[in-house]
């Protein structure tokens, strides 16, 4: 961040922006896919399972909307955040940085052991 200009933030603020929207829209096609799941007969560890990604992607979309949050919109708002971080000699200095790239690899991870769920489910259904 140190070597960073104002533009190269906004810049990397964008594409946060874009990346959580994005990630909330896979949210939203992942539990269509569950509310389609449900509409099976299907044995209480799956329903289990459903509830599991139901809960996972509740909490997900909240790191989402407080991420989203925490993001500065205005002009002088980013001004005042990247002067404060330029400043700021400690760990905190890439907080903002850290929390995106904490969030996306758990949301990777969820995102993976989804489609691994989805892809073996299909396999049932199509049995069913």
């Amino acid at each position: 961040m140190e070597s960073s200009t104002i533009e190269q933030f906004q810049e990397e603020l964008q594409t946060w922006k874009h990346e959580l929207s994005s990630i909330k829209q896979e949210i939203r096609h992942f539990e269509h896919e569950l509310e389609d799941m449900a509409t099976h007969k299907l044995p209480h560890a799956v329903l289990a399972q459903i509830e599991h990604f139901q809960n996972l992607f509740i909490c997900h979309k909240e790191v989402v909307d407080t991420l989203r949050h925490d993001l500065p919109d205005s002009h002088h708002k980013v001004e005042n955040i990247f002067n404060i971080l330029r400043s700021v000699k400690n760990d905190s200095q890439h907080a903002l940085s850290e929390r995106m790239e904490t969030f996306k690899k758990i949301f990777n991870d969820v995102k993976n052991e989804f489609h691994h769920f989805s892809s073996s489910m299909s396999l049932k259904l199509a049995g069913v």
